[in-house]
């Protein structure tokens, strides 16, 4: 059961709060149908609409008459059948008022109001009793292949005080799988590794698991992941490869995330018929994981391909990356918040919920400083995002330059509608100093026009560029002014201080860029 992982630096993306008033949220999803709503299912029944990114007043459906909200019960998970376009589909899963008992059951949207669904229209998919009242799983996916995925805990106590996690006759510790549309209420996926019943319950698909809180499918790759909350003291997540994991066992109770617990079980706890944990951390860093999503949006470029989970006691956040067999999990965060859900909407873009608050926030990509610094002897300016470059100067190592105190943001990396902005040295013969532009026919005509110049980088950070023919940037974005000395020792200024721009036009530099002002770049 090893398991090859470690942890490095902070990476660079932020979050942005995007709405407030939500009460104990702990699922997010969307649709799917093109709406560019989302939805949030709030442990004391109600399903919450987002729409243009306003909470809706009228909860898109009300279960709390019918769900049991204490402790970790309540309404637990949300998913949109594939086809909810057409038929209107989704799922819920729930725990039941009066005995606790895990519900799956099956609506439909009004036809009337898409923002709502019609209470009448339940259909009981399957009821699982519960012998405790925690460890309920909660989370319901539709896999790649269609079926309905349910995360369903070992039925709570501690250390699995019945064995059921691994007892194939129960349905509780496992990963189920069935087919909604192909039976009623259900039909049994034929992959399923005991579909006939002979060996194990039908239903089960993978086995092992202590409370898998929080699941997904990676939209590009179909791979499958989860958070299974441990014991005492590791948590850990767990992966299955697209297209496999039939049968697959996760080792819980005789394995918490790497280690043995020495609890008896049907198997030994370094068997190899065991599937260890991609991820792991002990209780020094959290102690209720937090299953997340890989990031596939277009915003976020630093997370890209990346596994973001997070941790709900802590409020820690993570991004994982694999190289070969290993794992290495960058911190993005050490938070306050109650991490109690992570959820994409349909362009990709990753969400996640803090519980106590009943706040929603999403990921967005770090913006990088750009310093500007002057030398009185040349009478030369320079600018910088490089952190290198910017200790060299502030240690001294570059002898007469200093700060100006002006500065302005980029970003490091690519992102949706952003150009990388290109870095040319001038060599001393012409000036001993730098040429930016976010312009790649730009940094393209500068290579061609001026092959003595040396292209150090072709991105050295992402701005955003102006129109073409009116200088004007993006909403949300600031415009950076470049002035050129005008001299043979060729040095620009970039500034965004319209007062700037026009003092150093006043002391006879000339405005480059696009429109009137000279716009050549757009800062964050």
């Amino acid at each position: 059961m090893a398991a090859l992982f470690t942890i490095d630096a902070h990476a660079a993306a932020t979050w942005n709060r995007v709405l407030t008033n939500l009460a104990s949220p702990v699922d997010i999803t969307h649709a799917g149908d093109g709406s560019g709503r989302l939805f949030v299912a709030q442990q004391g029944g109600r399903i919450r609409v987002i729409k243009d990114g306003v909470l809706q007043a009228t909860p898109f459906l009300d279960l709390g008459a019918l769900t049991a909200a204490n402790g970790e019960q309540g309404l637990l998970g949300i998913a949109f059948h594939p086809q909810y376009a057409t038929n209107g589909r989704f799922v819920v899963n729930y725990t039941r008022a009066g005995d606790g008992a895990t519900v799956i059951a099956r609506y439909t949207a009004s036809v009337a109001n898409p923002d709502g669904a019609d209470p009448a229209s339940a259909v009981i998919l399957l009821t699982i009793a519960q012998p405790y009242g925690n460890h309920n799983g909660g989370a319901v996916k539709f896999g790649p292949d269609g079926f309905l995925y349910i995360g369903m805990g070992d039925g709570g106590s501690a250390n699995d005080p019945e064995g059921r996690a691994q007892d194939r006759t129960s349905l509780l510790g496992k990963l189920l799988r069935i087919d909604i549309d192909g039976g009623t209420p259900y039909a049994i996926p034929p992959g399923n590794p005991w579909a006939n019943g002979t060996g194990g319950r039908a239903e089960i698909f993978a086995l092992g698991l202590r409370n898998p809180w929080r699941m997904s499918f990676d939209r590009v790759t179909g791979d499958f992941w989860t958070g299974d909350v441990g014991q005492g003291a590791q948590e850990e997540i767990d992966f299955l490869a697209a297209g496999t994991g039939a049968g697959a066992n996760f080792g819980w109770r005789v394995v918490e995330g790497t280690s043995c617990t020495g609890l008896a079980g049907p198997v030994a706890c370094n068997s190899a018929t065991l599937t260890a944990p991609v991820i792991t951390y002990s209780h020094n860093l959290g102690c209720s994981v937090t299953g997340g999503f890989v990031y596939r949006g277009t915003e976020v470029p630093s997370l890209a391909g990346r596994y973001v989970y997070g941790d709900f006691c802590s409020g820690r956040l993570w991004a994982a990356t694999r190289n070969g067999a290993a794992w290495t999990a960058a911190q993005l965060g050490d938070t306050a918040f109650g991490i109690s859900a992570f959820g994409e909407d349909e362009a990709g873009e990753l969400y996640f919920a803090d519980y106590g608050s009943g706040s929603l926030y999403k990921f967005a990509e770090t913006p990088v400083e750009v310093v500007e610094f002057y030398h009185a002897g040349f009478d030369h300016y320079f600018i910088s995002s490089l952190p290198a470059d910017i200790a060299a100067v502030d240690s001294g190592q570059l002898k007469g330059w200093a700060r100006t105190g002006q500065k302005f943001n980029a970003y490091a990396a690519a992102g949706a509608g952003t150009s990388p902005v290109c870095r040319y040295y001038i060599p001393p013969a012409v000036g001993d100093s730098h040429f930016f532009s976010a312009s790649p026919a730009e940094c393209a005509e500068v290579r061609a026009r001026f092959p003595s110049f040396t292209l150090e980088t072709s991105a050295a950070m992402h701005l955003y560029l102006p129109d073409g023919i009116t200088g004007a940037c993006p909403a949300g974005t600031v415009p950076v002014y470049r002035l050129w000395n005008g001299r043979v020792d060729s040095n620009h200024r970039y500034v965004t201080l319209r007062s700037l721009r026009d003092a150093m036009l006043a002391k006879g530099h000339v405005a480059e860029g696009y429109g009137p002002d000279g716009v050549a770049m757009c800062a964050i």
